[in-house]
């Protein structure tokens, strides 16, 4: 009724900030909508400035009958929130913390509404920024929101939810390979990506678990009872809850760490440590005296595995020696198009044809995802053992919820110098 007795230039306008004073139609209209009206005054507003006389209930009836406002009637969103937004690829000055970003609401079965409390970041988020990796990690939308990883409190569930209830505090994982949506104060979430935490972990230890510390429980089904075991790369995200697991949960009898953070490594339950900056591991006298079963290559470069079949620090794989590895030799690869990921493919698989025809002298060779069976229960058991106090999370530094310190969080896990994880805080819990 507004835009038919008002100027076009201002209908909408004013219809915009009447929704948004209005608390009782907010609660009755899509925010969305709101949203919609004030593009739409915009596009009142042009058109009388080119002498235009725009018909607002013809322009109303041609935008609600298109595709886009569909869209936005099937996701519902019943008010506001704040979320870190990033408006383009490589664009990390263009970061900036929206207070009024649409909130999701849950609309079907199988989700959570959770108040974020903490995000931890990890090489999924960078990879994202980067624009480099959109044949799998293409953003849908700019601007859009960071974040894989968090913690938070269920705050709204479905009628039928049988496992979440509203004020559990519960652990989140993105839903691979697209870590989005997390640097948000309210996230939509899938159930079966949800774990609960004990009362006794911290929202912040307990953000850092969904992907690094599942990947390392996951590492499990390739340790045997009495593996001497080599971590390289040991005290990075996956690498420090490796080391805490390796010997009092996963049966190794000895375990030499692969890193600059010697005296970490070392706390950590490592027997010996390797500083990658001056030393080589494959020449260490442990290894000569009793070549290694399994390497765990959590770096990625072809220098590991070479090492693994010439220098005889590990057993064949005639006698039982394995190599794994998680990470790829180019850290901040470019998968842009189908073509982007054949050499990454045929790297892993020339190394597995390798290792299969050499067996007397090279170990096996295999490529570890770790998250994607039995999240919840690895996840859970996880939190477990760091609510008795068996296992503790990593912090490398904790930041604030503000523009200028996530985008220093984003700085710091590009530069990868640092040891565990970089955690944003974004609630008080």
């Amino acid at each position: 009724r507004k835009c038919t007795r008002l100027p076009p230039s201002g209908a909408c306008d004013e219809a915009y900030l009447l929704f948004k004073r209005n608390a009782d139609l907010r609660s009755q209209a899509s925010l969305t909508r709101v949203h919609l009206l004030h593009l739409l005054s915009s596009h009142l507003l042009n058109s009388s400035k080119r002498g235009a006389h725009p018909l607002p209930r013809q322009v109303l009836r041609r935008v609600a009958s298109s595709q886009l406002f569909k869209a936005m009637k099937a996701c519902p969103v019943v008010g506001v929130m704040k979320a870190c937004t990033i408006a383009g690829y490589a664009d990390l000055d263009s970061l900036t913390i929206d207070p009024e970003y649409p909130k999701p609401a849950v609309t079907a079965p199988g989700a959570l509404l959770i108040r974020t409390i903490a995000v931890s970041t990890a090489p999924g988020d960078v990879r994202v920024l980067s624009g480099r990796t959109t044949l799998v990690q293409a953003v849908k939308r700019f601007p859009y929101v960071p974040g894989g990883d968090s913690s938070g409190v269920v705050v709204e569930v479905h009628p039928e939810e049988t496992r979440f209830r509203v004020g559990d505090r519960v652990a989140c994982l993105f839903p691979e390979p697209r870590p989005f949506d997390a640097l948000a104060e309210f996230r939509l979430v899938s159930t079966n990506l949800c774990s609960k935490i004990p009362d006794s972990v911290s929202m912040v230890d307990a953000a850092t678990v969904p992907s690094s510390g599942l990947t390392a429980y996951s590492f499990k089904e390739h340790v045997r009872p009495g593996d001497r075991v080599v971590v390289v790369n040991a005290c990075g995200g996956v690498g420090c809850f490796l080391l805490q697991l390796l010997k009092r949960e996963f049966g190794a009898s000895y375990v030499l760490a692969v890193t600059g953070a010697v005296e970490l490594a070392a706390s950590l339950g490592a027997d010996d440590v390797v500083d990658r900056r001056s030393a080589s591991w494959w020449e260490h006298p442990s290894l000569k005296a009793a070549p290694a079963d399994l390497v765990l290559d959590l770096y990625g470069t072809a220098t590991h595995w070479d090492a693994s079949c010439s220098s005889g620090a590990v057993k064949p794989a005639q006698s039982g020696g394995r190599f794994v590895c998680i990470g790829l030799e180019d850290p901040w690869p470019k998968v842009k198009h189908f073509w982007d990921a054949f050499p990454i493919m045929f790297s892993f698989i020339k190394r597995g044809v390798y290792s299969s025809l050499h067996k007397a002298s090279c170990p096996s060779h295999a490529a570890h995802t770790g998250l994607k069976i039995d999240i919840q229960q690895r996840t859970e058991a996880l939190l477990q053992l760091m609510s008795e106090g068996k296992v503790a999370a990593v912090v490398a530094r904790k930041f604030q919820f503000d523009a200028e310190s996530v985008k220093e969080a984003f700085r710091m896990q590009t530069a990868r110098q640092h040891s565990g994880k970089v955690v944003i805080q974004v609630a008080d819990e």
